[in-house]
């Protein structure tokens, strides 16, 4: 316990240290130049308006007005380049106007009358004052976090809270303030009439810029399929951003198969859409392909994922499974502002299947064997647990499990900046320790538990008027500690102690030895838990990105900008394994003098051995753009054109061969076009054409092109009479071809053939044996990419700007899939099937969302939001002939589907069976499950197999909430389900005594009492015998289980301090908050938690009720 205090005092100490060097203590970064010293060109300026528009463009320097003070003012410069004070006083002399420079802000104001004998007055002593208040969104009555509070006319100016508070103090005569948030009309407020809340509306306008491909574009102007999520509702106490995802967005299929400490869910855009080797999304953070857990939830500014072809297309063979756009926070102008947020939390499982116990175990055998193989005595032994050494009944699962464990979290960020330098400082820590229990007599820990460190600097700085540089360096530590064992599944440590019966042996024996079976007996899952040494593996992930913006507008044409971005990427994986196998023994029975006999199962050796391994990547990245975007009237145009190169080196293990260690490379150009006239009718394209070195010479570079279409009804004059009722009616359809260059196969360079050893000949005068070689893989010089000819037509409607509905319906078309051919007769005598792309599948569905505002009176507002997502996939060529009945193909059904016996139920009597098709699966007796003899041939073989059931990936993924605001008080919850999805529930432990030997065939506790016997003929299981029944273990709808479950995945109840209780204890803001995940799970099925789908020997996923404090500063 005082070394793990020690070293978690070290990580505080090192996360304070890394804060405080990258805090910029200084004030501005660069003093800017004086107006003396700054020079603008003119050319024949007429007019005071023209003559700051020349300024603002050429310098540093904002020019304000009150009215039209500006309008109208002729003014008569020749061409010449002047400082700014020269050309301001030549501009107003005569004009009585005035100005004022205040840093970078030159205010003009009205000259006051005065005789000409009198003195010029002093300037106003500047005064202090204060201003205060909340911003909150006009509809919803959310609080707006980060709204900028700017005072007018001058560099001062201050950010909202995460209650939407501001509370600001400085020196000035300044007469206005103005908010502002990106999408909302900004408003202005003479300082001394600011109240106490300001409702700020959404921008008729649509002006809000949404992040897409390689840029940004108006929200308005938006036609591809594209949808978001506020980064505070997947804000949930995980380790894993992923992990929070299931449910949130409209279009995202996830599931998590384990709740082990570090582990991470696995999701899909649309669902799957190819049979071949890459089925996941693309993931860029910041425009890098980067792992989403990676990033702290706490640094995410923006979320969002990209659908369809016209989103998509400009990835070209990097974007046919969709893409996920993550933006990191950027700083904000004003003084430093920090946050600490502090988390804590009790993690359990959600659902641990309950096992029989000994006397249970012993009665089932009894009854299945047909007479007392365990006596009376045994079993009343086995109950009062008067012999645990020869007669233990251990709960293996309550024995190595502990009831609850703890994370915490930690986040401190500092944001801030100046006109010149902005920046976003952020470092945390997570920790969650595991469920498994420990050996306290160890020096060292052989529990799972898992630890992360992250630290973020992203600083902006505007080196020019146009040139602004970004830099974002980001660095993570993870460390993963695990038992000595490295088996998993059903001979993992879950694994065993499921199956291992309750009486097999003791965990340890009264005199101390380790309990263990004979070879090929199994194992003690305490053993393997506590006495096979540890593992440790640690992570460290270091990112950089440096971006440089160009705005040409005024040197080439307006509405130009260009920027160069490059980055550097590394993570090293290295693992140790200090392991054992203890000396273990079973006990045979007693001696005359009542002690126990024992015989050695294992030598073993108390020493731990040492392995180490290592593995990682280097990553480069390197990207040009230009994006330009202009208005002419009624007509918006924008255009981007991009050239990117990236470049991939594995090391390690990862590179265990030469071609392996060979460099992967990317290289390609994009393009988007996009028209909007009117903000009625719109019409974007898009192309992506890309390199990958994958393929050969002549077929390394392809083409994706997109087009996609839009038409805002509700923007027509026609429709001004119902705009009030139908705020918004935006209908939009894309289509376009995206690709896939992660084919598999299982090999580097596809185009060219492999040789491999062959068989044994002999040669010479005197004949000896040598190995021939032969052609292994074919070699294919026309292997390309897969490609997705993708379809979207979708509609955005609002209702009372309170009721906003998307819906999309998706169809997807996926052809060249690589595969290995299997139509191919025998007769032709190929050794190895070549590789080939023919492969086709098809997927579409409907993907929608809502959200609803409700003001419910004074202080109290309701939020409503929900998505829906159907998604459904069809093999439509696998190269695979037909089967004897066409019922059986695999072609025209689901990936991973299952296919099976349809089960009738269970056999009551032997005519019964007698009546019945003979099934050819072993002897069959009352008890046993019956088939359907679907060819009709008289026989249930084989030949009577058909698709069963779904899949275990859900078609349907759905999400619905609320949240709930009462002035101080915030109440939110959100459920999440799936259906349409189904698993085999065909296990060891759902027979009963069917595993290799006894001691490895414990069962369900749901068997107890539930298995078919004459007097209970509607049972739910099967006869029970001592051995395995191959007619009843044949795959059948009588062992799939429907997996669909509606769960409460998010539950929080907060509480924010009043501001001005906050402000006298120094803070801008407090909340404290309880929120819980996985809370409750509704679902038919009950043995263990249905999203672990067939992994009962996995992991079990986790309920965490967690307490958390945010502080700002």
């Amino acid at each position: 316990m005082k070394q793990k205090l020690l070293r978690m005092r070290h990580a505080w100490y090192l996360l304070a240290a890394c804060l405080t060097l990258l805090i910029p203590w200084g004030g501005e970064m660069q003093a800017a130049p004086s107006p003396q010293q700054t020079s603008v060109r003119v050319e024949n300026v007429t007019s005071l308006k023209g003559l700051i528009q020349e300024i603002e463009s050429q310098t540093s320097y904002r020019i304000s007005y009150q009215g039209n003070l500006a309008d109208n003012v002729p003014v008569k410069i020749a061409k010449s380049t002047k400082s700014v004070s020269q050309l301001l006083d030549e501009a107003l002399r005569g004009t009585g106007i005035t100005y004022i420079i205040r840093q970078n802000n030159i205010i003009l104001t009205r000259a006051a009358a005065q005789s000409p004998a009198a003195a010029a007055p002093a300037p106003a002593a500047p005064r202090k004052q204060h201003i205060a208040g909340q911003v909150l969104d006009a509809a919803t009555r959310q609080p707006i976090i980060g709204a900028t509070i700017w005072i007018k006319d001058s560099a001062l100016g201050t950010s909202t809270a995460s209650d939407g508070s501001f509370d600001y103090s400085f020196s000035g005569n300044f007469g206005f303030v103005t908010v502002s948030y990106v999408g909302y009309q900004t408003q202005e407020f003479p300082i001394g009439r600011i109240p106490k809340v300001i409702s700020l509306s959404p921008d008729n306008n649509l002006e809000e810029v949404v992040v897409v491909g390689y840029g940004a574009q108006k929200k308005a102007s938006i036609i591809g399929s594209i949808a978001s999520v506020p980064v505070n509702d997947i804000k949930m106490p995980t380790g894993k951003i992923s992990n929070n995802l299931a449910g949130q967005l409209a279009g995202v299929i996830s599931v998590q198969r384990s709740g082990e400490p570090g582990a991470s869910s696995t999701f899909w855009i649309r669902g799957i859409s190819t049979f071949g080797s890459n089925k996941s999304p693309l993931v860029l953070v910041d425009g890098i392909e980067r792992d989403l857990d990676l990033v702290d939830i706490e640094d995410i500014k923006e979320f969002s994922i990209l659908k369809d072809a016209a989103a998509t297309a400009v990835y070209g063979v990097r974007g046919a499974n969709g893409v996920v756009l993550v933006t990191t926070r950027g700083g904000i102008v004003g003084k430093p502002q920090i946050n600490i947020k502090f988390e804590a939390g009790m993690v359990q499982p959600t659902k641990i299947p309950d096992m029989v116990d000994a006397v249970q175990f012993a009665e089932m055998y009894n009854a299945a064997a047909g007479y007392d193989f365990y006596s009376k005595k045994d079993i009343q032994t086995f109950r009062d647990g008067s012999d645990p050494d020869l007669h233990p009944n251990i709960d293996w699962v309550d024995r190595l499990y502990k009831d609850y464990s703890f994370n915490q979290r930690v986040n401190v960020n500092i944001s801030g900046g100046g006109s010149t330098a902005k920046y976003y400082i952020s470092g945390g820590f997570y920790n969650e320790d595991g469920l498994f229990k420990a050996d306290n007599m160890k020096e060292y820990n052989t529990s799972v538990f898992y630890r992360r460190f992250n630290f973020r600097s992203n600083v902006e700085v505007q080196l020019h008027k146009y040139t602004k540089l970004n830099v974002n360096l980001a660095t993570t530590f993870e460390r993963k500690n695990e038992p000595g064992s490295s088996a998993t599944g059903a001979n993992g440590i879950w694994g065993y102690a499921l199956k291992t019966a309750a009486n097999a042996f003791p965990d340890v024996y009264s005199n101390g030895y380790l309990a263990g079976p004979a070879s090929g007996q199994g194992e003690n899952p305490y053993a393997l838990l506590t006495q096979t040494g540890y593992r440790e593996i640690f992570y460290n992930t270091a990112q950089s990105l440096f971006v440089l913006t160009q705005d040409l507008g005024d040197w080439v044409t307006k509405g130009l900008t260009v920027s160069i971005k490059g980055s550097f990427d590394a993570k090293n994986e290295n693992n140790l394994s200090r392991t054992k196998t203890s000396p273990q023994w079973l006990a045979t029975g007693r001696n005359e003098a009542g002690e126990l006999e024992f015989n050695q199962t294992k030598i073993g050796e108390e020493n731990l051995t040492y392995k180490q391994t290592n593995k990682g990547y280097r990553s480069v990245y390197f990207e040009a753009v230009a994006n330009w975007a202009r208005t002419f009237g009624k007509h918006d145009l924008s255009a981007m054109f991009l050239f990117q190169q990236s470049q991939k080196n594995y090391v390690g293990e990862s590179a265990n061969n030469s071609e392996k260690a060979l460099p992967y490379r990317h290289q390609g150009i994009a393009g988007r076009i996009t028209y909007n006239y009117d903000n009625r009718y719109f019409v974007e394209g898009n192309f992506g054409y890309n390199g990958s070195e994958n393929f050969s010479p002549n077929h390394r570079f392809g083409f994706f092109p997109s087009i996609a279409v839009g038409y805002v009804v509700s923007n027509e004059k026609f429709f001004a009479p119902i705009r009030d009722v139908v705020s918004m009616v935006k209908l939009k359809a894309s289509y376009g071809l995206v690709g896939n260059d992660q084919i598999g196969g299982d090999r580097r360079f596809i185009y060219n053939e492999t040789v491999i050893g062959g068989g044994k000949y002999y040669f010479g005068t005197t004949p000896s044996q040598y190995t021939s070689v032969r052609l292994g893989e074919f070699p294919n010089p026309n292997v390309g990419w897969e490609k997705a000819k993708k379809f979207n037509l979708g509609a955005d409607l609002s209702f009372f700007n309170q009721l906003n509905i998307s819906v999309d319906y998706f169809k997807e078309n996926r052809e060249g899939i690589f595969l290995q051919r299997k139509s191919i007769p025998m007769y032709v005598g190929l050794s190895t099937k070549p590789w080939v792309n023919i492969g086709k599948m098809r997927n579409s569905g409907i993907d929608a969302s809502l959200e609803y505002h409700q003001p419910l009176g004074k202080d109290l507002h309701l939020t409503v939001r929900g998505n829906f997502t159907y998604a459904r996939n069809r093999i439509m060529d696998q190269d695979e002939p037909d089967y004897a009945y066409t019922y059986m193909n695999h072609s025209g059904q689901m990936q991973w589907q299952k296919f099976g016996l349809v089960a009738a139920g269970l056999f009551q009597d032997q005519e019964d069976i007698d009546s019945w098709a003979k099934q050819s699966f072993g002897e069959v007796k009352p008890g046993d499950i019956k088939y359907l003899d679907l060819n009709g041939d008289g026989i249930v073989d084989n030949y009577d197999t058909k698709p069963i059931g779904y899949s275990d990936i859900p078609e349907i993924v759905y999400g619905f909430g609320f949240s709930l605001q009462w002035k101080a008080f915030d109440l939110s919850a959100f459920f999440q389900g799936v259906a349409h999805v189904s698993f085999s529930t065909l296990t060891d432990q759902t027979q009963a005594f069917v595993g290799r030997n006894l001691k490895e065939s414990s069962v369900f506790a749901d068997l107890y009492g539930n298995t078919w016997t004459p007097e209970n003929p509607g049972a739910k299981y099967p006869r029970m015998t001592t051995g395995a029944i191959d007619n009843n273990n044949q795959l059948s709808t009588f062992w799939m289980a429907n997996g669909r479950y509606l769960r409460l995945k998010n539950l929080e109840l907060g509480y924010t301090l009043p501001k001005r209780i906050a402000n006298k204890i120094a803070m801008q803001s407090l909340r404290v908050y309880l929120s819980g995940v996985n809370l409750f799970t509704f679902s038919p099925f009950k043995l263990w938690d249905p999203d672990l789908q067939t992994g009962a020997t996995n992991y079990p996923n986790n309920r965490i009720i967690n307490l958390g404090l945010t502080i700002g500063f």
